[in-house]
């Protein structure tokens, strides 16, 4: 009986595994995590993520901020400006709020990035309050859910070719995607 009111009682409490994070954002913070600094755990993994993607769509000419404002913004993607965009039919209710007067989910993605960076990146790197664990935890778990749904964009790219040396049939290259 005592076995199984203990069991019973484990039961109870959500298991949560930090190691189950985004691998971009629990590689970057593990260690600090491991020492209990928890502040530069989650400052690391937040500039981890945006190096992470500044690095796979060649853009590091723009700040963090700008970066995911330009690359989550709608519209077509420019020379050297590549877009991250939400996979799908633009008119289906998972890509479009099910009012459809608001803006794309894409869009939000934007307005999620800006968030986490001034409130949760700018914090942790301008000042020098340690969090608690469980604030430090919440704002990771923030990243790693951003994280995942990054993941889940398609990469869209101008095509660059054509746009410096004419069409593809011109030059004999295709296009860039």
């Amino acid at each position: 009986m005592i076995d199984e009111a203990e069991t019973a009682k484990e039961g109870a409490v959500p298991r949560f595994a930090p190691a189950q994070m985004h691998p971009v954002v629990w590689t970057a913070a593990a260690a600090h995590w491991t020492t209990h600094q928890y502040r530069v755990a989650v400052r690391e993994a937040s500039e981890a993520l945006t190096v992470h993607w500044k690095t796979k769509l060649g853009r590091h000419d723009v700040d963090d901020t700008p970066f995911w404002q330009q690359t989550l913004s709608s519209g077509a993607p420019e020379p050297g400006k590549p877009k991250l965009a939400w996979p799908g039919d633009p008119v289906a209710k998972t890509i479009r709020s099910m009012r459809g007067g608001l803006e794309p989910l894409g869009k939000a993605l934007s307005y999620l990035a800006t968030g986490l960076n001034l409130t949760v990146r700018n914090v942790t790197t301008h000042t020098r309050d340690e969090l608690s664990e469980q604030e430090g935890m919440e704002r990771l778990a923030a990243y790693s859910y951003f994280a995942r749904l990054l993941d889940k964009c398609e990469v869209r790219r101008a095509d660059e070719s054509a746009s410096v040396a004419g069409p593809p049939e011109a030059t004999g290259h295709l296009p860039v995607r």
